[in-house]
């Protein structure tokens, strides 16, 4: 009823010309005594069809419209001023700059909440692993205090760890820190592997770095970031043998080793994160994190990473860092 008032107020203007003009009618036929009958009739059918093809879905339209803006009144309580279904022109897109603000708020909070769960999610779980290294630490040094090269190796899987909480946190503020160029690769290759070196020594792992010139459009610290969490896998998962880092002419840089491999029905899910799969359940310092991380940082460098494995013979882990080359007109 309320709306129906509304509704008869906004529209007064347009009856009251209807009226007004439907008097006039009558006043003419009464001067020139014209029978009134037939104006009746008239008045009568023009009545119904106004009411059927105009009045009644005119009507329709005010009433979904007063309860959009009811219920986006209940939504910005500051906006005191009244504002009608119609409203002026002003006043609609006041109106509908606040639905759009809504949704934007509505979006950037789910977001939000998105984002807060998974660093909650996440920091739970490295407090838990973090602590592994550090009890490890405390009996080597009570059973073995001259066991140094042991202590090393529970440091290195500690600094591990915080690297990787530390990339967690920044990749979600990448596309602000990218700086594209073209660099060799190798030596950034050589870096990780330098930074791995302790790790190879200690389990008696041999490495074979090929030499190849190859040069790439990339961010040095990103691709330097995929090959730590690549080459940080090959080495956790084998015992013995070699790992070997190469790459072809068509740009696809490869790290293969001898190691564990991985089961059939995991591999198609070693992207997901938190995801450890058979090895990593009897890996204990296993985080589901690291190729995860490495596939988001691939995809937003545009760069494909695919991963070959067999059970118990090892894994090839490729990064296709080409890009296309300008047609030539």
């Amino acid at each position: 009823m309320k709306v129906l008032l509304s509704y008869l107020y906004d529209r007064l203007v347009l009856f009251l010309g209807v009226l007004t003009l439907s008097s006039l009618a009558v006043l003419l036929f009464f001067l020139f005594s014209l029978p009134v009958g037939p104006l009746f009739y008239c008045f009568l059918i023009l009545t119904i069809v106004g009411v059927g093809l105009f009045l009644a879905p005119d009507f329709v339209r005010y009433h979904r419209r007063a309860v959009k803006l009811e219920a986006l009144s209940r939504l910005a309580p500051h906006l005191t001023e009244p504002v009608s279904a119609e409203g002026s022109l002003h006043q609609q897109r006041l109106m509908e700059t606040v639905e759009s603000l809504r949704q934007e708020v509505a979006r950037l909070e789910g977001q939000l909440a998105g984002r807060q769960d998974e660093l909650m999610e996440y920091y739970t779980l490295w407090a838990h692993q973090v602590k592994t290294p550090l009890a490890a630490m405390g009996l080597i040094l009570q059973s073995n205090p001259e066991d140094s090269e042991a202590i090393r190796q529970e440091l290195f899987k500690t600094e591990r760890y915080v690297e990787l909480v530390l990339g967690y946190l920044r990749i979600y503020s990448m596309n602000a820190d990218l700086q594209l160029e073209r660099c060799p690769v190798r030596p950034i290759a050589a870096q990780a592997v330098k930074k791995f070196a302790p790790q190879f020594i200690y389990k008696k792992l041999s490495l074979e770095l090929e030499d190849f010139p190859n040069q790439v459009v990339t961010d040095q610290k990103w691709l330097l970031f995929m090959l730590e969490q690549i080459i940080s896998n090959a080495a956790k998962y084998t015992e013995r043998g070699r790992i070997r880092i190469a790459m072809d002419q068509a740009d696809v840089l490869s790290v293969s080793d001898q190691g564990a491999g991985i089961d059939p029905a995991d591999l198609p899910r070693v992207f997901e994160r938190g995801f450890t799969g058979h090895n990593g359940r009897a890996e204990s310092t296993s985080t589901g994190l690291g190729l995860y991380l490495t596939r988001r940082v691939a995809d937003t460098l545009h760069n494909r990473i695919e991963i070959d494995s067999e059970l118990g013979k090892g894994t090839t882990v490729r990064l296709f860092l080409g890009r296309p080359k300008p047609k030539r007109d």
